[in-house]
């Protein structure tokens, strides 16, 4: 039987906060560390709820010796893929330790922390050039930070700061989200002689991040079992996920402004706010379903990637819409079709509309909420796996209610405005507001394909 803190747990995990970066990013973290007798790299590997996901159920599970034994492994990947030269030629890195933990992630979920010790035992005895490449995980999303410092070795010169940020992925700055570094390559110019490290500015130790929802999701997750849900907390969990599904519809970017463009745009009814919703519920609902399903049976697919392209598919679909609204109201502006306004007030709706309503719903449910993502695979990884597609379900219908919601005032208050505007002002708003909302719907558009493409570079 499913405990209470597990139903309730899980309906939370829609909104709870989860890793700082992002639930599907990889960071990494690797600091150069120069020595006359050596090079040491203290690698760093932090993996956010769904990638920790895939590792977790393709690799590590599965692994004799569980986190230890992928441990090495993963490290001994990480030192495959890493380049380091001294002097122009390539030296190999060998792995002197390796580690790595689960801390506790949203829903249920953990993340994953690697943290790899890498030595090349090469001899600093003249001034050289030292460079490192790594390329672990080169078509992930996330943080990625070098740093170098000199040990008995002076830095002449030095392209990556002494200092870490993140202080090693465990604590990302307040604006990291804004700020995010992408440094993959260092070069150096060290000569011999210097002050040695001490012991502790050469090995930090640090805690696993915090996840901001740690206690409350190890709460529920240690007491899975212990005690019976309810029927009434059951219901208790899916209003608050239908709660959140609507939050989630009227935050930032989540194409109400389209809806509202549209709707006022066209002289759009209730039953236009509808099929708009319903087209929403359902694609969002089966995203979910989808995406859940590949992380939980491929570790290659990179979530981070697959969203910058739904965002950029979510962005033309807006703009075709806009661009056919223009069409629209460009052809009516032209032929004074005032009847053709008025069949629309009726709420009737012709191909060409339905074509449009749907590919916004399309558009706007194309890119899954990775928070409801990560509700299923937490009801998943907790063996109830129903439970959790309840809970998309009621996060989607939640969606669908508040969009309804938004096209009801904006049809009464269009009634409304045209029972008290008339003459010439009346006329101009019925021949202004179209254009106005068709070039909004475009502009929505093309900079959601803009902002995800850039999330490639």
């Amino acid at each position: 039987m499913m405990s209470t803190v597990v139903g309730l747990g899980l309906a939370a995990g829609l909104l709870l906060p989860a890793h700082p970066l992002g639930n599907f990013t990889v960071n990494q973290y690797a600091g150069l560390r120069v020595g006359t007798g050596g090079i040491a790299v203290d690698y760093v590997l932090d993996l956010a709820e769904l990638p920790a996901y895939q590792i977790r159920t393709q690799e590590i599970d599965s692994n004799p010796g569980g986190a230890a034994g992928w441990a090495g492994k993963a490290c001994a990947d990480v030192a495959g893929a890493t380049r380091l030269a001294v002097g122009g030629r390539p030296v190999t890195l060998l792995v002197d330790s390796a580690a790595a933990t689960l801390p506790a992630g949203q829903a249920g979920l953990s993340t994953v922390r690697l943290e790899c010790r890498l030595r090349a035992p090469v001899t600093i005895d003249r001034e050289t050039t030292v460079s490192y490449r790594g390329s672990a995980y080169p078509d992930r999303i996330g943080w990625r930070e070098v740093t170098a410092v000199g040990d008995g070795v002076t830095l002449v010169e030095s392209d990556v700061p002494a200092g870490s940020m993140s202080n090693r992925l465990s604590g990302y700055p307040s604006d990291a989200l804004n700020a995010t570094p992408d440094l993959r390559t260092a070069t150096l110019r060290v000569r011999p002689g210097g002050p040695a490290l001490t012991a502790a500015e050469g090995t930090v130790s640090v805690r696993a991040p915090s996840r901001g929802a740690d206690r409350l999701t190890a709460q529920f997750v240690s007491l899975v079992g212990r005690r019976d849900l309810s029927l009434g907390l059951g219901f208790v969990a899916l209003a608050l996920a239908l709660l959140l599904g609507a939050l989630h519809a009227f935050a930032p970017g989540h194409g109400k402004t389209v809806l509202a463009a549209y709707l006022v745009g066209e002289r759009g009814s209730l039953r236009h706010a509808m099929t708009v919703a319903g087209t929403v519920t359902l694609t969002h609902t089966a995203g979910v379903l989808v995406l859940g399903v590949l992380l939980a049976t491929s570790v290659r697919l990179a979530p981070g990637r697959l969203y910058t392209w739904l965002g950029a598919a979510s962005g033309l679909l807006l703009a075709g819409v806009g661009a056919a609204m223009l069409r629209r109201a460009r052809h009516h502006r032209r032929h004074h079709h005032d009847h053709d306004h008025d069949h629309h007030d009726h709420g009737e709706v012709g191909p060409l509309r339905t074509r449009a309503l749907v590919a916004m719903g399309f558009a706007g449910g194309l890119a899954p909420s990775p928070s409801a993502v990560v509700v299923l695979l937490g009801a998943v990884a907790l063996g109830h796996t129903w439970f959790g597609v309840l809970l998309v379900i009621g996060y989607g219908v939640g969606m669908a209610a508040a969009l309804v919601t938004l096209g009801v005032v904006l049809s009464r208050w269009r009634a409304v405005f045209a029972a008290r505007a008339g003459g010439r002002l009346a006329g101009f708003v019925r021949r202004t507001v179209p254009v106005f909302a068709a070039g909004l719907v475009m502009l929505v558009g093309l900079g959601l394909v803009a902002r995800s493409l850039a999330g490639l570079g």
